[in-house]
């Protein structure tokens, strides 16, 4: 089957998994990559089955053990359903699906957290990185990390300042102040250019962990979603990346809430025992890559498409408040 109307699509996935036809199917329109469907059986069960298409059947599978693994170990993690024959992945017209039990909850906006709440993330995301080491294939103690020169990225700047300079909305003025302040703060912080190198300690993560991947019940968290990006990251990078994402503690284009990160760094490291010189440095190479990281403009210039505009807006603000406020993020992201 190469198309059909949502129902044949769902019934013909929901078969070759073992179960009868969907009583409602309601597509899911926030799927960015794949296509996803919310199905109901004539029993009343809910599932979400998802078209794989970012990612192939061998990686899919090992994404499939991880989650599968993490769910019979307690944790909050929707298991992929398998097929009569064993597998995770259900083949139908030459396209690959995944069945996993629709996950309860909502979603709960990280600014919206108590301090305790963001503590108990931390703390879940620790025990997820534990528990994945002990699912996944051994991973190195530690890995090759690159960072991005600062020739490489004045010539990118250099680049998006020439079509902004021939566009006339006002988003290209907003480009031309942003890259503008980006490079004063290149060459003030040239000379301190975090290294490449070997990094750790290392491990398997989930890749993508925020608040947008997290549903709630109860004041608890209900389910982590999204495990595309799973992969062997040194493990402070992952805690850094999340707690200095505009989307988590920060405002849209206001600053971050420190006291959020400190809690949810604080529950990292209690229940982790990561060191705070692992943090400190994967915190300049995380504020040095989003000085240099533009990829919305690739998204707005490349393809003609508007809809990352407000990420490239607030991921600018943040890198100059990150910079007016350098010491403070540091302390936030090492806490005691």
């Amino acid at each position: 089957m190469t198309g059909g109307t949502d129902e044949q699509i769902c019934a013909e996935a929901l078969a070759a998994f073992g179960l009868s036809a969907p009583a409602a199917v309601r597509p899911i329109p926030e799927g960015l990559m794949n296509r996803n469907w919310d199905i109901t059986t004539a029993d009343g069960t809910r599932y979400a089955l998802k078209e794989v298409l970012d990612v192939g059947p061998d990686t899919a599978r090992r994404q499939h053990a991880a989650t599968r693994a993490l769910a019979a170990a307690g944790l909050p993690v929707p298991a992929p359903q398998a097929t009569p024959e064993g597998d995770t992945l259900a083949t139908v017209g030459g396209r690959s699906y995944a069945l996993t039990p629709w996950a309860a909850g909502e979603m709960l906006p990280a600014r919206s957290w108590s301090r305790e709440q963001a503590a108990a993330v931390g703390v879940l995301l620790a025990e997820l990185h534990t528990e994945l080491a002990d699912a996944m294939p051994a991973a190195p103690r530690e890995v090759p990390v690159s960072v991005t020169s600062a020739a490489k990225a004045t010539a990118r700047f250099a680049d998006f300042r020439r079509q902004a300079a021939a566009g006339h909305a006002g988003f290209d003025a907003d480009v031309e102040r942003a890259l503008t302040e980006r490079e004063e703060l290149l060459d003030r912080w040239a000379g301190r250019l975090p290294q490449d190198g070997e990094r750790g300690p290392a491990g398997w993560c989930h890749g993508d962990f925020h608040d947008l991947n997290l549903l709630w019940e109860t004041g608890s968290v209900s389910a982590v979603l999204d495990w595309d990006r799973l992969g062997v990251r040194p493990y402070a990078d992952e805690v850094v990346r999340t707690a200095t994402l505009p989307v988590m503690f920060g405002a849209g284009e206001g600053p971050l809430d420190l006291e959020l990160v400190a809690a949810f760094v604080g529950g990292y490291r209690k229940a982790s025992g990561l060191p705070a010189e692992a943090l400190a440095e994967a915190a300049e190479r995380q504020r040095w890559e989003r000085l240099c990281d533009v990829w919305q403009l690739k998204v707005h210039y490349g393809k003609g498409d508007e809809s990352c505009d407000h990420l490239f807006r607030a991921a600018s603000a943040l890198v100059g408040w990150w910079a007016r406020h350098h010491r403070q993020v540091r302390d936030a992201l090492t806490p005691g």
